[in-house]
């Protein structure tokens, strides 16, 4: 008896060892199973992040192209109109340089004694649009100028009433807002054919202010379009009369309210109505190139006219 029960003891013991370790077993290949599962997916989704990844490189790569090439033809573009607006104005200059034109000389622009203006006692209206104009007197500040000198205007004259007080204007202000007003009139096509030029200036007259409304001359003379911006016609004409060479030497010389260079106060616009050319100070330096034969004996007198209010030497020969 005793033997066959151990027998079946071991038997069992047996069978028992064998499902136990038919489990390990199952178990160990159902995790290798999952193992090989996973790094599948991981593999594809590494494969798909890749891929998209790439794609955005190359779209990437196509629009930077994208925009350099159009970036080229822009300039290209901009090149060609910039050598044909060069073309045109050597043309232009070449034909007024090699054709009769108006001379100017002392002679002619030197008015007589008698017709000077006189600022103690100035014509009726000349000086109403400075002088009634409330906004001219400073407040106090710090940029107000200092009380006008007490310097009458003329040597026969203190009547304070002739005396002006007011401050210099911004003129890189006023050549913003110029250069905005004559903005069609500023691109390169039309700015390089100088029929187009004319042709603009005279569309732009019925929205200008009087003082920038073109001249005849102005109309019918190809001439640099910056001299447009000049709120004074006799100014204008002049610098068409006098040639190109000699108005483009002014132009980028003295005029910073038009030209964008550098400000070493070669011109000073006083008060707020800088449509009004009474209030454009010329430097002496200005007036010692320019005046006499360019720039009227009347650019000397407003000059010295606002020496006086701030009491500084006056200029001589404009008395």
């Amino acid at each position: 008896m005793m033997s066959v029960a151990t027998e079946t003891l071991h038997r069992i013991g047996s069978e028992v060892i064998s499902v136990v370790a038919m489990s390990e077993s199952g178990s160990e290949a159902s995790k290798a199973a999952k193992k090989r599962e996973y790094n599948r997916n991981a593999q594809r989704v590494f494969r798909q992040r890749r891929k998209e990844h790439l794609s955005k490189l190359e779209a990437a790569q196509r629009e930077l192209n994208s925009i350099q090439v159009e970036e080229v033809e822009r300039l290209r573009r901009e090149n060609q109109l910039l050598a044909q607006e060069n073309e045109a104005l050597k043309s232009t200059y070449d034909s007024q340089a090699n054709s009769p034109r108006p001379s100017v000389s002392p002679g002619e622009v030197r008015a007589p004694a008698a017709g000077y203006v006189h600022y103690t006692t100035p014509s009726a209206g000349y000086m109403d649009s400075i002088t009634a104009t409330p906004s001219y007197i400073p407040t106090a500040g710090p940029s107000a100028l200092p009380p006008p000198a007490s310097t009458p205007l003329s040597s026969t004259s203190n009547d304070p009433a002739n005396l002006v007080v007011v401050v210099p204007n911004n003129i890189r202000e006023i050549r913003r807002s110029l250069h905005q007003m004559f903005a069609h009139l500023l691109e390169i096509p039309v700015i390089s054919n100088p029929q187009s030029h004319l042709a603009t200036l005279a569309a732009l007259e019925p929205s200008l202010p009087n003082a920038l409304k073109p001249t005849q001359l102005q109309l019918t003379t190809p001439h640099h379009a910056y001299i447009d911006m000049l709120p004074s016609p006799s100014l204008r004409d002049r610098l068409i009369a006098v040639g190109p060479a000699n108005a483009n030497s002014f132009l980028t010389e003295a005029c910073t309210i038009a030209c964008d260079i550098e400000d070493t106060g070669q011109m000073t616009i006083w008060g707020e109505d800088w449509l009004n050319d009474f209030s454009w100070e010329f430097s002496a330096a200005v007036l010692e190139r320019w005046g006499g034969w360019l720039l009227t004996p009347e650019w000397g007198q407003r000059a010295n006219f606002w020496r006086r209010q701030r009491g500084a030497p006056v200029l001589p020969g404009y008395d």
